[in-house]
């Protein structure tokens, strides 16, 4: 080795930069691999007894002095049945994300870094926190969850320092921390209406995805990207962005987390329409809970459409027609829904409004 190698490595040492330090011993063994393979695997086998830290905490989980309250969920292991449904963008993003992960040492070895930190913004009930479980369990991670309501205090100072004593513990041994609904303790600093102390709280946080370790995988999740302050969004390796999902997903969803509605999945993902996966989970397990106690159809129960008595088919099922129109079902949705033709549908809704417009 060199002699202006030796003193980069003095130099990092003393400046207390762990991570660059690292980063420069990979490069070292990978280059002395060829010329002294002894030296390369004792440098390698060090760096990989001081990376791997046990995936259990060593310090107790940290609680709100005051309540006593933990100010961290966690789980571990993570278990999850069924993986969530993504669009193939978001799918590719969050499987780089893995094969980085899995790769860390020989991104290493070149000076990289695997991505540590990630952005998730989008309207709630699109899967961001369930994403962030699925990571974990990919990763064989445990999973921990910033209990906001605990974190935040009303006194000076203490809010801030709940947040570092939850990062403090995340940050010493292998995790996946999601801090949800990050913009209410990452808020704009230029914005007037907030106190001080919010405002100290970016600089609290600015540090420590600044200081995250790569063993580690730190998640912000936002229903309010705008809400941020701008220098955060330059802190972290990766932003992915959820939209509402798509009519195929929705399809995907229902067949795989509702597979008694299989044979309806593709009626009932037109019938809901653009809604999050949350909002389509709470109308089926209302219905569900009706189809029970009223000992109904479960997919009649779904559409709100009673069943038709005998005789009486013609009539009931324009009354459906018009119900569901004024609760603003397009005429499509209530084609599917009806299991009638759009022409029949629209010759309702003519004949109803024609007969409104008439009185």
């Amino acid at each position: 080795m060199d002699s202006k190698a030796i003193l980069s490595l003095i130099d990092l040492a003393l400046g207390g930069d762990p991570r660059t330090l690292r980063m420069h011993l990979h490069k070292i063994a990978v280059k002395s691999g060829r010329q002294d393979p002894e030296f390369s695997e004792k440098i390698l086998s060090r760096l990989s007894a001081s990376g791997l830290r046990s995936v259990q905490p060593v310090k107790p989980i940290p609680v709100d002095s005051d309540s006593r309250l933990n100010l961290v969920r966690v789980e571990s292991p993570v278990i999850m049945e069924e993986a969530p449904i993504y669009a193939e963008e978001i799918l590719a993003l969050l499987d780089q994300v893995v094969l980085e992960r899995n790769s860390a040492s020989r991104l290493m070895a070149e000076g990289l870094s695997p991505a540590k930190s990630l952005l998730f913004q989008g309207p709630p009930g699109v899967g961001k926190t369930m994403t962030a479980r699925w990571l974990a369990s990919r990763l064989g991670l445990p999973f921990l969850t910033l209990d906001l309501a605990t974190v935040m205090s009303s006194f000076l100072g203490k809010t801030g320092n709940n947040i570092k004593a939850v990062i403090d513990h995340a940050s010493s041994f292998p995790c996946v921390l999601l801090l949800d609904e990050f913009d209410a303790v990452a808020k704009r600093r230029d914005d007037d209406r907030e106190l001080g102390e919010l405002k100290r709280l970016v600089t609290v946080l600015l540090q420590a995805i600044d200081e995250w370790p790569e063993s580690s995988i730190l998640i912000a999740a936002t229903n309010h990207g705008d809400l941020l302050d701008p220098a955060i969004w330059r802190r972290f390796d990766l932003e992915i962005s959820f939209d509402l999902p798509s009519e195929e997903m929705r399809k995907a969803y229902i067949k795989s987390y509702w597979p008694e509605l299989t044979n309806h999945a593709s009626d009932l993902a037109l019938f809901f329409g653009d809604v999050s996966y949350s909002d389509i989970d709470r109308s089926l397990r209302k219905a569900k809970k009706k189809s029970i106690l009223s000992e109904a159809k479960f997919i009649n129960c779904i559409t709100g459409v009673a069943e038709s008595k005998p005789g009486n088919k013609v009539e009931t099922k324009k009354k459906d027609v018009i119900r569901l129109a004024g609760e603003g079902m397009s005429q499509r949705a209530i084609s599917t829904a009806l299991k009638i033709s759009r022409p029949t549908v629209k010759k309702i809704m003519d004949q109803h409004n024609e007969c409104r417009d008439a009185q």
